[in-house]
C-alpha cells in the first residue's frame, strides 16, 4: 500500500510564543491508524465483490477467497484497489480465478462497483477448440443486451477473435472481441467475457465491454 504520510512530521504552533496549540500524531499513532483503515478497506472491497460476483452470475451463492491486493493511494480520500482472487458457485467443489479493480471512498468507507474479469486460467486453465454452438448462443446474447441497452432494434456482432479456456473440469470461459454494429447510427469496439458451466449445462455469464463501458449484467435466468 502506498503511504500517504511516510513519516509523522512533529510540527508545532506556537501562540503567544510559548504553548504549542496543535501537533502532529507520533508515528506509532500514523501506523495504528493506516493498519485499521486497510483492515476496514478490506472488508468493505471484499462485500463489494461478493455482491457484484453474485450479481454477475445471476444472482447465485459465491464465496471469495483473496489472493494479492494491491492499494494506491489516489487522492486523499481515494484508493484504487485491484487484485486477484478465486471464488466458489453454489458450493461447487471447483474454484474458479479472477480479477478486479474498484476504487475506495476512505471517507465514506465504501467501494464502487468493481471491474471484474472471472473465470481467469489458473494452474488448471487450458486453451480447447471453440465449440460452434455455444459461440452463437453467447453472441445471440450480447446481440439481445445491446438490443434492450440502447433500444435498437437490430444489431449486427462481428467477432474477429474468438478464445476459449478450460478453467477446470467443469467451467469454460469464453473471450471474444469483434465489432458491435448499429447500422446507420455507426459501430462500435465490442468484447465479450462469457462462463459457462458444462455441468448444468447453462450460462453463469455472459457480459460485452463496449468501448470504455462497464460490463453488464446477464439477464436474469
Amino acid at each position: 500500500m502506498t503511504r500517504p504520510f511516510p513519516h509523522a512530521l512533529a510540527i508545532l504552533l506556537m501562540v503567544g510564543g510559548t504553548q504549542p496549540a496543535f501537533a502532529a500524531k507520533p508515528a506509532a499513532d500514523v501506523r495504528t491508524l493506516e493498519a485499521r483503515e486497510r483492515e476496514t478497506l478490506d472488508g468493505v472491497v471484499a462485500a463489494a465483490l461478493v455482491g457484484a460476483l453474485s450479481e454477475q452470475l445471476g444472482g447465485r451463492e459465491v464465496k471469495i477467497r483473496l489472493g494479492q491486493v494491491d492499494v494506491r493511494v489516489s487522492s486523499l480520500r481515494d484508493r484504487i484497489v485491484s487484485g486477484q482472487g478465486e471464488l466458489q458457485i453454489d458450493g461447487a467443489p471447483e474454484w474458479l480465478g479472477f480479477r478486479f479493480s474498484t476504487l475506495y471512498d476512505s471517507l465514506y468507507e465504501s467501494a464502487g462497483y468493481p471491474e471484474l474479469s472471472i473465470g481467469i486460467a489458473g494452474p488448471g486453465g487450458r486453451a480447447v477448440p471453440n465449440d460452434s454452438g455455444l459461440i452463437r448462443e453467447a453472441e445471440e446474447r450480447v446481440i439481445a443486451q445491446l438490443a434492450r441497452e440502447f433500444g435498437y432494434q437490430k444489431v449486427w456482432l462481428q467477432l474477429d477473435r474468438i478464445a476459449t479456456v478450460e478453467s477446470g473440469q467443469r467451467y469454460l470461459r469464453i473471450d471474444a472481441s469483434g465489432t458491435a454494429d448499429f447500422g446507420r447510427d455507426g459501430a462500435a469496439p465490442a468484447r465479450i467475457e462469457g462462463l459457462y458451466d458444462r455441468e448444468q449445462k447453462v450460462w453463469l455469464r455472459v457480459a460485452y465491454v463496449l468501448e470504455s463501458t462497464m460490463p453488464q449484467p446477464p439477464p436474469a435466468g
